[in-house]
């Protein structure tokens, strides 16, 4: 009798051992696995990062090392490039041109899209569902298949070769992100909050202003970073829309510098790292936003 206790507590160690081998192998696995994650996303973000790394290093080469080396690291590094970018060609007018359209966009969908995001949330209006689905069917189709249509369009009023009809175009496609986007946010927010406003003296604008959309701040974020982006990157209705040079964007101007001989890559490079930058600036002002948005437009949808 006096062996019991003994035969039990070696019963007990046994059991733990066996316990811990189990144990023991599930966190292995999940360290190889947490691993193994990292080191693809890893891999992914250098291959993602390998094309900026060589044009922000071409950008700064010779042009001797341009024709002779592929290097990411330039051998004698020079601004040449960006002085002749900068000071020899209408890249400041192009830059302009590109923050007038990209700026009035984003402000023209922030507005356009608040208003009807708030009208499809909070009313129930006779052709409401056709509205909501018209907006969607634009996104079906491709802009290449709209740009013929669009051209006639804007040649009947006199707009091409303006930065109007740039603006107008990019303001058709993303203003259906934007009423969707916000009327997802406006969903969200509780209607009690308004009616209390109301009762207070307010009138729906001032509630617009002043309570909803403070709330939906960041479906605001991401619609400005997605109508910004979309009007900054666009290439295809520039190259349509635009002749004269003094109009052109940025896009459009870096296609200046491939001839029908000759690509001045030294030139194309440090355009490219210039345009880039307001881009890359306005996105990491506003990551922190973006982010948030997007998690909760994906949780309300």
């Amino acid at each position: 009798m006096e062996n019991v206790p003994a035969a039990e507590a070696a019963l007990v160690s046994v059991t733990a051992r066996h316990q811990q081998g189990p144990r023991r192998q599930r966190r292995v696995g999940r360290a190889a696995g947490v691993v193994a994650t990292h080191a693809f996303l890893i891999l992914l973000s250098i291959f993602a990062l390998l094309p900026l790394l060589q044009a922000l290093g071409t950008a700064f080469k010779t042009r001797a090392e341009i024709m002779t080396e592929v290097t990411f690291i330039p051998r004698q590094p020079t601004l040449s490039q960006f002085a002749f970018v900068l000071g020899q060609t209408e890249f400041p007018t192009w830059l302009r041109n590109s923050l007038q359209i990209a700026v009035g966009t984003t402000l023209c969908a922030l507005v356009v899209g608040s208003l009807g995001g708030y009208a499809m949330s909070r009313w129930k209006f006779r052709g409401r569902g056709l509205y909501g689905n018209t907006l969607l069917i634009v996104q079906m189709f491709p802009g290449v298949m709209l740009g013929i249509p669009l051209f006639l369009l804007l040649d009947d009023y006199g707009l091409i070769d303006t930065l109007w009809a740039l603006l107008l175009t990019y303001l058709t496609f993303a203003l259906a992100f934007a009423v969707w986007m916000l009327k997802g946010y406006f969903d969200g927010i509780p209607r009690e909050i308004e009616e209390a406003a109301l009762i207070d003296g307010a009138n729906r604008l001032q509630v617009l202003w002043q309570i909803v959309l403070r709330l939906a701040a960041p479906g605001l974020v991401t619609v400005a970073v997605f109508t910004f982006l979309l009007a900054w990157n666009e290439f295809f209705f520039a190259y349509i829309f635009l002749v004269s040079r003094d109009k052109m964007t940025l896009t459009l101007g870096l296609f200046t510098f491939v001839g029908q001989y000759t690509t001045e890559w030294g030139y194309i490079m440090a355009a490219g790292v210039l345009t880039c930058l307001p881009a890359l600036v306005f996105f990491f002002l506003l990551q922190r936003a973006l982010t948030r948005g997007l998690i909760a437009g994906a949780m309300k949808g």
